[in-house]
C-alpha cells in the first residue's frame, strides 16, 4: 500500500506541476479511479467489517432477497421476453448480484432460467474480481466495461451507492460569492487547498441558481457528474425501471445552514476522515446525494420519477417476512442474523440515513410499487 500511495502523490505532484492546481473533483477522480493507484483499483477492496466501510450487501443477503422481490415486480410490468435483463452499476466485490442470483435460482427457478444478470463496470481490476467471485452463475453473468455495449436497454437496473462516489466540485463561500477549492503544491512539494474563482460555466449556473443566499463561510459540495451521468445513462436506457440505493437528502436539507462543512468525507478502518490530501489512493472519499438534483437531471432527461423513501419502508413492503423466513427459516430473539436483519431497516443503522430513489421510462404500471407501499416522499425533493 506504501508504494501504491507513493506512486499516485507522484502522479499528482507531476500532474500540478505540469499543468497548475487541479479542481477538486478531478483529485477526488484521480484518488478514486485512476487505473494503477486508485483506490477502487485495489485487488482487494476493503469492503466489511473488517474494511473502511460497510454496505449493506456486505451486511445480510437479506438485501438482496429483498430487491430481488421488487425487481420480480418490476419484471412482471415489462413486455414480455424471452430474457430478462438486470444490470447493475456499482457492483463492487459481487455480493449483491449473488444475492440476487442465488435468490431466483433457489425460490423462482423460471426467473433465473431467462435472466441476464450484466455488470456495468470500467475499471479492469474490479473486472477481473467479479468474474472471480461469481463463477457459479457465470452462464448468467455478463461485464461489460459500458452502458453502451448494452444499448438500447430494456429491463431493470440496480445502483447501490453508487452515486455519492461520483468526485464532486468542492465549494467555500468568500465575502464576494463562493470559490472552488483547488490542489496545488506549497513551496515544500506538499499537497495544499487553493481557492479560487469559480470558471465553470455550469458550476457557477448552479451556485447562482441555488446557493447564493448561503453565509460566507459556507463549504459544500456540487454532484455534476451526476448530472452528466444520468445524460449518457438516459441515452442508452429504453424501457424499464432504475432503483438507486444511496445516503442523502432533499436539496432543502442537503443546503440547510446548519450543514456549513458539506457532506464530503473519507473513510478508512470504519472511521472517518476529513485529511484528504494526507491519503490519497488509501481512503475512500464519498459525498451524500442530492436527490432533488437527481428528480430534476432523470426529469429532463425523459424518464418518470416514481418514488423516494427511506430504507426501512423500502424493504419492508418487500414481503419482508416471508423473505427472512426464505433467507434465514425462523430466526431466535437474539441471533446474531436478527442483529444484521436491524441493521438494514432500524433508525440506528441503515433503514433511515439510506434511500431508495426510483425511475422509470416507457412503462405503463399496471399496480402501486411494492417498495412505496407503506412510504412515498417524492413531494420532498421538489
Amino acid at each position: 500500500m506504501f508504494a501504491e500511495n507513493q506512486g499516485i502523490k507522484k502522479l499528482l505532484k507531476d500532474t500540478i506541476t505540469k499543468n497548475g492546481p487541479i479542481s477538486f473533483k478531478d483529485f477526488m477522480e484521480i484518488c478514486l479511479y485512476e487505473p494503477t493507484y486508485g483506490y477502487y483499483s485495489q485487488k482487494e477492496l476493503p469492503i466489511g467489517k473488517h474494511g473502511d466501510f460497510v454496505t449493506a450487501p456486505h451486511t445480510s443477503r437479506l438485501f438482496g432477497y429483498l430487491l430481488a422481490v421488487q425487481i420480480r415486480q418490476f419484471f412482471q410490468m415489462l413486455p414480455d421476453t424471452h430474457e430478462l435483463l438486470l444490470c447493475e452499476f456499482g457492483a463492487g466485490t459481487g455480493f449483491l448480484a449473488k444475492d440476487i442470483l442465488e435468490f431466483y435460482k433457489d425460490f423462482h427457478c423460471k426467473i433465473y432460467e431467462r435472466i441476464k444478470y450484466l455488470i456495468v463496470e470500467p475499471l479492469p481490476a474490479r473486472r477481473d474480481i467479479l468474474s472471480k467471485g461469481l463463477q457459479d452463475h457465470k452462464d448468467k453473468l455478463e461485464i461489460v466495461d459500458d452502458f453502451s455495449k448494452v444499448a438500447p436497454f430494456t429491463g431493470v437496473v440496480v445502483a447501490n451507492e453508487l452515486l455519492d462516489a461520483f468526485p464532486v466540485h468542492l465549494i467555500e463561500k468568500g465575502d464576494s460569492g463562493f470559490l472552488e477549492i483547488f490542489i496545488d503544491l506549497d513551496h515544500e512539494g506538499n499537497l495544499v487547498e487553493k481557492a479560487k474563482d469559480i470558471r465553470n460555466k455550469e458550476l457557477k449556473r448552479y451556485v447562482e441558481t441555488y446557493l447564493k443566499d448561503l453565509s460566507p463561510g459556507y463549504r459544500t459540495e456540487v454532484n455534476l457528474e451526476m448530472r452528466h451521468w444520468i445524460k449518457d445513462f438516459s441515452s442508452f436506457f429504453k424501457k424499464g425501471f432504475a432503483i438507486f440505493i444511496d445516503y442523502g437528502y432533499p436539496r432543502e436539507e442537503y443546503y440547510a445552514p446548519y450543514r456549513n462543512r458539506g457532506t464530503l468525507l473519507g473513510y478508512t478502518g470504519q472511521q472517518v476522515t476529513e485529511s484528504f490530501l494526507d491519503f490519497p489512493g488509501l481512503i475512500d472519499i464519498t459525498a451524500h446525494v442530492n436527490f432533488s438534483d437527481a428528480r430534476d437531471w432523470f426529469e429532463k432527461n425523459g424518464f418518470n420519477i416514481e418514488g423516494f423513501c427511506p430504507q426501512w419502508a423500502f424493504l419492508g413492503g418487500l414481503d419482508i417476512e416471508d423473505t427472512i423466513n426464505k433467507a434465514f427459516g425462523r430466526l431466535e430473539p437474539f441471533s446474531p442474523v436478527l442483529a444484521t436483519v436491524k441493521s438494514l431497516i432500524f433508525p440506528q443503522g441503515m433503514g433511515e440515513t439510506h434511500k431508495v430513489f426510483v425511475v422509470s421510462k416507457a412503462v405503463e404500471k399496471t399496480e402501486e410499487i411494492k417498495g412505496f407501499k407503506m412510504k412515498n416522499d417524492l413531494e420532498r425533493l421538489t
